[in-house]
């Protein structure tokens, strides 16, 4: 069994029986929710539901960081993709130092997942400002080679790097 329903993209289980969490999937989510809180008013009757989830959700990825500062395709089996993935750790690193310059996370707690994650994605940028290693498109956690750049996975680097920048950390 393939763990996939037929005429569906949508994986149900990896190749070790576990849930599928797909990591870019997951991060567009969280940056959304980013982006949300960003604009929509602290006192909008919506804010802190938005807010809990963003929370929520920060605490979950926080303890699905790979020791090397990647998360990997497939959240919730790291072991389905085992291979460094930049677009959805450049969304997670984002997201979560954003939490952090907002007040909403408590830096003693979540810089040093940052750290890691900034650090990771330093070390996929190559010798011509490509930044490698970032799944290409899809609807669903897939391998990945080094070699592997999009437009995309630059701009979520970018995005990360203008919290990081923030955060003046090295």
């Amino acid at each position: 069994a393939s763990g996939r329903i037929k005429g569906s993209h949508e994986k149900q289980t990896s190749r070790n029986g576990k849930k599928v969490f797909w990591s870019r999937g997951n991060g567009w989510v969280f940056g959304g929710l980013v982006r949300i809180l960003t604009y929509l008013p602290k006192d909008h009757s919506s804010y802190e539901r938005y807010k809990a989830l963003y929370v929520q959700m920060a605490s979950t990825l926080k303890a699905c960081q790979q020791a090397d500062g990647f998360w990997r395709p497939n959240l919730a089996d790291p072991l389905d993709y085992d291979m460094n993935e930049s677009s959805g750790t450049a969304f997670f690193t984002y997201g979560i130092a954003w939490g952090i310059n907002n007040g909403i996370l408590p830096g003693e707690n979540y810089l040093p997942i940052v750290r890691k994650g900034w650090s990771s994605l330093v070390s996929v940028v190559d010798d011509k400002g490509e930044v490698q290693w970032g799944q290409r498109p899809g609807t669903e956690p897939a391998s990945v080679v080094q070699e592997d750049s999009t437009t995309y996975g630059s701009g979520l680097f970018l995005l990360a790097a203008s919290e990081v920048y923030k955060l003046e950390i090295e």
